[in-house]
């Protein structure tokens, strides 16, 4: 499989501690004078411990240092440095929605270096093994776990979601093993989501996260992880660039279960259209 590194390291940038964003915002400025520093070197021009580089690559490397090196050698090649667009006080809105437009086709495409073939199978696999398909989220979250369901409702796929802080704990001890949850959750930090995936799990339940985060808490807990990205450029705008490449990967999920359905799979997804319809008011 093709190395991403660098677009992994852009593409989570924001969730990095200070010291982290710095070793990874000098390896991203100038990726192949990254692979020629020293350990010490490096250390020095960041003004960071060699520990801390250390501890860095350990986190994106499993080899460490010498390893992270040869990861983005091996990219460089296919990288293209890819360009912000931030949104300036003098900008009209017509010029804010076209930069925001780019980023997020930059966050998209960060999706791809993220998520590989195999975990996204697997996620197919579980929704279809489910008896009953349990996704949580709370405040923004709440909003891709609430479209998500509804997907998977209108293809005939018994799912049910959780937006309450309180009652996500609750209905995650009421379930069986042949259930699945499905945990949204940005950070991979929120306490009420963490909560309720330990009961779930203390069930036999299997979890899948999408987070944006592949070093948090939940991911931790999940046996399936979904990546969404940003486009690495700005703070302000992660949260937005972060909900709408949630909702790429449940749209994409959901497109292939869409394909893959049996006929009784197509029936249910028509039975439910026509339902809908059936709420539309026509002239």
């Amino acid at each position: 499989m093709e190395d991403r590194i660098l677009e992994q390291l852009k593409a989570n940038n924001s969730f990095l501690s200070p010291v982290e964003r710095m070793i990874s915002d000098t390896i991203l400025a100038d990726p192949m004078r990254f692979t020629r520093y020293s350990l010490g070197e490096l250390a020095e021009k960041i003004g960071v411990s060699q520990g801390s580089i250390i501890n860095f690559s350990h986190k994106f490397a499993d080899g460490g240092f010498p390893t992270l090196k040869l990861r983005v050698a091996a990219c460089l090649s296919d990288y293209k440095e890819q360009t912000f667009h931030v949104a300036e006080r003098s900008d009209g809105v017509g010029t804010v929605l076209v930069k925001n437009n780019e980023n997020l086709m930059t966050a998209l495409r960060n999706i791809e270096a993220v998520n590989n073939e195999e975990t996204l199978l697997s996620v197919v696999n579980r929704i279809l093994g489910a008896k009953k398909v349990e996704i949580y989220g709370v405040y923004r979250s709440a909003l891709v776990a609430t479209d998500f369901c509804y997907q998977l409702l209108q293809l005939g796929v018994s799912a049910s979601v959780v937006s309450d802080v309180f009652t996500c704990a609750v209905s995650a001890s009421m379930l069986t093993a042949d259930s699945l949850v499905i945990a949204v959750s940005a950070s991979g930090q929120t306490k009420d989501i963490l909560d309720a995936v330990k009961l779930a799990k203390g069930n036999g339940v299997p979890v899948v996260c999408l987070t944006g985060n592949p070093h948090s808490p939940l991911v931790k807990l999940s046996d399936d992880v979904l990546i969404a990205t940003c486009a690495g450029n700005s703070l302000s705008s992660q949260l937005s660039e972060m909900r709408i490449s949630q909702l790429a990967l449940t749209d994409a999920i959901c497109a292939y279960l869409q394909n893959i359905l049996d006929e009784n799979g197509k029936k249910y997804f028509f039975k439910l259209d026509t339902i809908l319809n059936s709420h539309n008011v026509y002239d």
